[in-house]
C-alpha cells in the first residue's frame, strides 16, 4: 500500500515540489549550491541497494525513476554507506513525496554538480519559486547540461538536500533556471536571499 501511494505521488514529485518544512533559516545564510545530473538506478550496484535496505530504506521497484527508494525523516543512516569510490553520492528531497507527509525520497547524483554557486550572477524570488541567473559562463554550462539531459532529471540540491527535481524538456539558451513549488513566498524569499549571499564576490 506504501509502495502504491508513493509511485502516484512521485510522478507529481518529479515535476514540482509539495510544501513542507523548511530547509533554510530566515534572514539568509550561505549554503552550498548545486545543480548535478541523477544517477539512474540501474547504474547502482544490486549490493549497495541490498545495503541500504538493511539500513529501513523501502526501495523503488520502479527503475525507470529518478529514485532509489525512501526513508522516514530520522533514518539518516543511508548517508553515512562509504561511497567514496563510487561515481554518485545519496542525497534526499526537502519535502516528503507520499500523501501521509512521512517518506523523503533518496537519490542517487553525481558528487560534482554541473553547475556550482559560481556560475550564478544573482537570484530573484518571484512568488513561491527562485529564478536563477547565470553568468555568461553559467549560462553556457546550463544549455549544454539542458541539451545533454533531455528526457532525464536533474537535481537542484542546496545544503545537500534536493529541493527541486525537474525532468528536462529540452536545451534551454536563456541563461535561467527556475526552483519552483516552494513553501510559500516567504520561504522563496529566503532561498534567494541565501543563494545571493553564498555567491562568491
Amino acid at each position: 500500500m506504501i509502495m502504491k501511494t508513493l509511485n502516484l505521488m512521485i510522478i507529481i514529485f518529479l515535476f514540482v515540489m509539495c510544501s513542507g518544512n523548511s530547509g533554510v533559516s530566515s534572514h539568509g545564510k550561505k549554503v552550498t549550491f548545486g545543480i548535478h545530473e541523477v544517477v539512474n538506478t540501474t547504474e547502482i550496484p544490486a549490493q549497495i541497494i541490498d545495503t541500504l535496505k538493511t539500513r529501513n530504506m523501502l526501495p523503488e521497484k520502479n527503475n525507470q525513476l529518478s529514485i532509489v527508494g525512501y526513508i522516514l525523516k530520522a533514518d539518516s543512516n543511508v548517508f553515512q554507506l562509504d561511497l567514496t569510490e563510487k561515481h554518485f553520492k545519496l542525497v534526499k528531497t526537502l519535502y516528503p513525496v507520499d500523501r501521509e507527509r512521512k517518506y523523503y525520497a533518496v537519490v542517487a547524483i553525481k558528487p560534482i554538480p554541473a553547475i556550482e554557486i559560481a556560475d550564478i550572477q544573482n537570484t530573484k524570488s518571484k512568488g513561491n519559486a527562485v529564478e536563477i541567473y547565470f553568468t555568461m559562463k553559467g549560462a553556457h554550462k546550463w544549455a549544454d547540461l539542458t541539451k545533454n539531459m533531455t528526457g532525464r532529471t536533474v537535481a537542484f540540491v542546496i545544503d545537500n538536500q534536493i529541493y527541486n527535481m525537474p525532468l528536462v524538456q529540452g536545451e534551454i539558451r536563456n541563461g535561467v533556471a527556475l526552483i519552483n513549488g516552494l513553501e510559500n513566498e516567504v520561504f522563496a524569499k529566503e532561498i534567494s536571499e541565501s543563494l545571493n549571499l553564498s555567491i562568491p564576490k
